[in-house]
C-alpha cells in the first residue's frame, strides 16, 4: 500500500502522550484543576487526585506543572521509579539544580533546607508533583509529610501534590498514615468521559489539528467509538489514532461504525471482517449477547420503535465463516448424539429399585453365652476365709458403754449436793471429792471409779478426774477449775487429796 501522506507530516489529532496544550476542559477534570490551584496558591496543605488508569492524572500533572512553573521552583516525580529516601532526594535535588552525587541523606536533606531557607532570608518556594504516588512505600510518604512541615512566616515552602489510583485513598486509611491523612487539605477524583462529553472532546482534537470533524466522522462512527472505549481517555485517542490511520490510508470517508469496528479489532487484535454481514444464526446455536438489568437479550424485550440516530451504535464482534460453520456443526452433531442417548435409554427396560428395608428388621445372631468359672471363687473364698477382730477397738467399745451407763446412774441416782462430805483439799490443790457406790452390774470388770456423796452448796459445773491407778473418781466443783489447772501444770499427780 503507497504512502498518500505528504512529506510534511501533520500533527495528530490524538497523541499518546500528555500534552498540556490539548487540554480537553472535562466536568471532572476541570473542577480538580481548579481546586488544585487555590489549594497551591493558598498554601492550604497537600493534596491527592485518584483516579483510575487512563482517566487524565497524568495530563492534569503536566498541566498544573506548567502553569505554576513561572511561579515557584516545580518538580515532578514519579513514584515507581523512587525506592528510598536518598533516592528521593537526590531526584528534587536534580530537577532543582543543585549537587547531589556523593552525599548521604543527611547531608542531602540539609541541602534542600539550605535552599528553602538562604542565608540572606529571601526564602524559596517549591512545587512537588508525584505521579503514581500509590506505587510509593510507607517510609517514603512519611520523607514527603515531613518535607511540607518546611515553613517561613506562616507560610508553607513546600506544597505537595499526590497523584494515583484508587489504592492510595486505601493507603491514607492505614493508622500508621492517620497524621498524614488528617493534614489532606484537598481530595480530587477523575472519572471517564461521558456520551456527550465523547463526542466534544473528538471534535475537539480533530479541530486543532485543522481537521473537519463534521466530515470524518460519521454519526453512527462517534456512537460505535463511545461504546468501544466507554468514554476512557486514553482507549479514545488510542481508538481515534487508528481510525485516522486507517483513513489516511485506505481513503475511507466517512469514519462509520464499520471501520471502527474493524479498528477496534486490530487494536485487540481479535478477527474480525471488515463489513457487518453476518449469516443468520439457527434457533438451535447459542446466543452471545448484553443482558439488560432482568437478565434477558435485549433484542428478545419490547421497544418503542425509535430514531436509529437516538441510540448508540452497537459495535458487534463477530467471527469469521469458517468458525462460525465450524461451531454450528459441532453444536448439531452434539444434539444428535444427545437424541440418540435418549432413544436408548427409552429401549432399555427400566430398572425396578429395590424397596427400602429397615436395617432393624434384620436377623442378628443369636448371643454367645459365656460362662465366668471364676465368678464364685471370691463369695466362696470370703466365706472360708477367717474373720479378724480388733480387741483394742473393741475394749474401748465397751468403756465407752460403761461410762455411759455410770453417767445416766450418776445423774439420776446421785443424793443432793447437801448431804455430799467435803474433804479438806490440799494447800496446792484443793478439791472436793465424792463417792458413790455403785451397783454390782457397773462396777464388776471397770477401772472407772466414783467418790462417795459428798454435801456441796451448789457446786455449778462439775470435772469427774479418773486416775487409773486409783480406785476412786474424783470430782471437782466448777469454781476450783484454776486451781486444779495450776496444779496439774507445776507436776501434780492429783488435784485431790487422798
Amino acid at each position: 500500500m503507497t504512502d498518500q501522506r505528504s512529506p510534511v507530516s501533520k500533527p495528530r489529532a490524538f497523541v499518546s502522550v500528555p500534552d498540556p496544550s490539548r487540554y480537553f476542559p472535562a466536568a471532572t477534570i476541570e473542577e480538580a484543576r481548579q481546586r488544585l490551584i487555590r489549594c497551591i496558591e493558598r498554601d492550604e496543605g497537600p493534596a491527592i487526585v485518584i483516579g483510575a488508569a487512563g482517566t487524565g492524572k497524568t495530563l492534569l500533572l503536566e498541566v498544573i506543572a506548567s502553569q505554576f512553573r513561572d511561579q515557584r521552583c516545580t518538580v515532578s516525580l514519579a513514584g515507581a521509579q523512587l525506592c528510598s529516601r536518598r533516592a528521593l532526594l537526590q531526584m528534587i535535588l536534580f530537577q532543582i539544580g543543585l549537587p547531589f552525587r556523593g552525599l548521604d541523606e543527611g547531608e542531602l536533606r540539609l541541602s534542600l533546607v539550605n535552599y528553602l531557607k538562604p542565608q540572606d532570608g529571601a526564602t524559596r518556594s517549591i512545587l512537588l508533583l508525584v505521579d503514581e504516588a500509590d506505587s510509593l512505600p510507607l517510609r517514603l510518604l512519611e520523607e514527603l509529610r515531613v518535607l511540607t512541615n518546611v515553613f517561613d512566616n506562616g507560610q508553607l515552602l513546600v506544597s505537595l501534590v499526590l497523584f494515583g489510583s484508587a489504592n492510595l485513598e486505601e493507603r491514607f486509611a492505614e493508622p500508621k498514615l492517620e497524621v498524614f491523612s488528617q493534614r489532606i487539605s484537598s481530595r480530587n477524583y477523575l472519572t471517564t468521559f461521558g456520551r456527550e462529553e465523547t463526542f466534544q472532546y473528538v471534535r475537539a482534537q480533530v479541530a486543532a489539528t485543522g481537521g473537519n470533524p463534521d466530515e470524518l466522522f460519521a454519526s453512527d462512527g462517534l456512537e460505535a467509538l463511545f461504546a468501544a472505549t466507554d468514554g476512557i481517555p486514553r482507549l479514545v485517542n488510542q481508538l481515534g489514532d487508528q481510525l485516522l490511520w486507517m483513513a489516511n490510508e485506505t481513503g475511507y470517508s466517512p469514519l462509520d461504525g464499520a471501520i471502527v469496528q474493524q479498528a477496534w479489532s486490530e487494536l485487540q487484535q481479535l478477527p474480525a471482517p471488515w463489513n457487518q454481514e453476518t449469516s443468520e444464526i439457527p434457533a438451535s446455536a447459542v446466543e452471545f449477547g448484553e443482558l439488560d438489568g432482568s437478565g434477558l437479550l435485549a433484542d428478545d424485550l419490547d421497544v418503542q420503535e425509535v430514531d436509529d440516530d437516538d441510540l448508540p451504535a452497537s459495535i458487534p464482534i463477530s467471527v469469521s465463516h469458517s468458525f462460525e460453520q465450524k461451531g454450528i456443526e459441532t453444536i448439531d452433531v452434539t444434539e444428535q448424539l444427545l437424541e440418540q442417548l435418549d432413544q436408548l435409554d427409552s429401549n432399555v427396560a427400566p430398572t425396578i429399585e429395590p424397596e427400602s428395608k429397615n436395617p432393624f428388621d434384620e436377623a442378628f445372631d443369636s448371643e454367645e453365652v459365656v460362662l465366668d468359672r471364676y465368678s464364685e471363687f471370691e463369695s466362696q473364698l470370703l466365706d472360708s476365709a477367717q474373720r479378724v477382730f480388733n480387741q483394742v477397738d473393741a475394749a474401748f467399745a465397751e468403756q465407752l458403754k460403761q461410762c455411759e451407763v455410770v453417767e445416766e446412774f450418776a445423774i439420776a441416782a446421785a443424793p443432793p449436793f447437801e448431804s455430799l462430805a467435803i474433804e479438806e483439799p490440799t494447800p496446792l490443790a484443793p478439791a472436793v471429792t465424792q463417792d458413790l457406790q455403785l451397783p454390782e452390774e457397773v462396777t464388776t470388770d471397770s477401772s472407772i471409779f466414783v467418790a462417795e456423796p459428798t454435801t456441796l452448796d451448789d457446786p455449778g459445773e462439775l470435772l469427774v478426774i479418773e486416775n487409773e491407778r486409783g480406785s476412786k473418781a474424783e470430782i471437782v466443783p466448777g469454781g476450783q477449775f484454776r486451781q486444779l489447772f495450776s496444779s496439774l501444770e507445776s507436776g501434780g499427780n492429783s488435784a485431790c487429796t487422798g
